[in-house]
């Protein structure tokens, strides 16, 4: 078992037919886990390397089954494209494009949250099951089937510490890059009780950045028990001045406020294993397992 992803679902590409689209249809099937369908209005009876392309979500769904979504539509057309997805009821919604407006954010993610679709970004990499499921632009090859989850604010730091924890002989049950945005759907704290509430995922380890009150957040969740698997952290940005941001668009402390020192201090009083370098987090995860037995 998984979450939010698993072996069931049917994935369809809103803007198959771009150049990002084409990319991404081409690391699913090398995968072994191609999309089911693709949508680009106009483009309906079309082929993008055999996968058949549709004018609209609800003739994909209809006709393919599909029940979760990778959004590659550029920001310009984004809002209509997820709001098309949700209103088809979609399981899951990614969506990789950045620079969306936050009013049209918040928009988004009230819109999935009252419909009950679990809306993932803006500005993100996806989420993939190793071997089971790819929502994303995500090289499967760092990553391999295990029992550890892994949330992100970085897609890049998701795969790095996917193909550590790899190296070290411990695979992955579900990986999710959240975002880097300010303003996101499906955050950490909420990703982390999906984690827990899996029966397949035994320790979770989580990247997180200076910004945003995510980390500190999660780390009530683990104080307060409601979080009791294991939890590694390897938190970026310690040395990033205050008001300059960093990365990301949600990666920027103001004053005392959301630095990278304030979450580490969190996550460590709560009981989180805070990792130094991220080359540590498969000794000290690995460790919390063992003691957790």
């Amino acid at each position: 078992m998984t979450f939010l992803v698993d072996r069931e679902t049917r994935v369809l590409l809103q803007g198959i037919t771009g150049q990002l689209g084409k990319f991404v249809v081409e690391m699913m099937s090398q995968a072994g886990l191609p999309p089911v369908a693709g949508v680009t209005p106009g483009r309906g009876g079309t082929m993008v390397d055999g996968v058949p392309v549709f004018d609209t979500v609800r003739e994909a769904r209809e006709q393919t089954g599909a029940n979760a979504s990778l959004v590659l539509v550029p920001a310009g057309g984004l809002r209509d494209a997820v709001l098309e997805a949700v209103d088809e009821g979609l399981g899951t919604v990614a969506l990789m494009v950045d620079g969306v407006p936050v009013g049209i954010s918040l928009e988004l993610i009230a819109r999935a949250a009252a419909a009950q679709v679990t809306l993932v970004g803006p500005n993100s990499p996806g989420v993939l099951a190793p071997g089971r499921c790819l929502l994303g632009a995500l090289d499967p090859r760092r990553f391999t089937q295990g029992d550890v989850a892994i949330i992100s604010r970085s897609g890049g730091m998701m795969s790095t510490l996917a193909h550590t924890l790899t190296s070290a002989g411990l695979g992955q049950s579900t990986c999710v890059g959240i975002g880097g945005d300010s303003v996101i759907g499906l955050d950490m704290p909420a990703a982390l009780l999906l984690a827990q509430a899996d029966p397949d995922t035994r320790a979770v380890v989580i990247f997180g950045e200076i910004g945003t009150t995510q980390e500190e957040r999660t780390a009530a969740l683990v104080a307060s028990r409601v979080v009791t698997k294991p939890v590694v952290a390897y938190i970026a940005g310690r040395a990033a001045p205050s008001g300059i941001r960093y990365s990301h668009a949600g990666a920027q402390s103001e004053g005392s406020n959301g630095t990278a020192a304030g979450k580490i201090a969190a996550l460590r009083e709560a009981g989180v294993l805070i990792a130094e370098r991220y080359t540590d987090v498969p000794r000290l995860l690995a460790a919390a397992m063992s003691a957790s037995c």
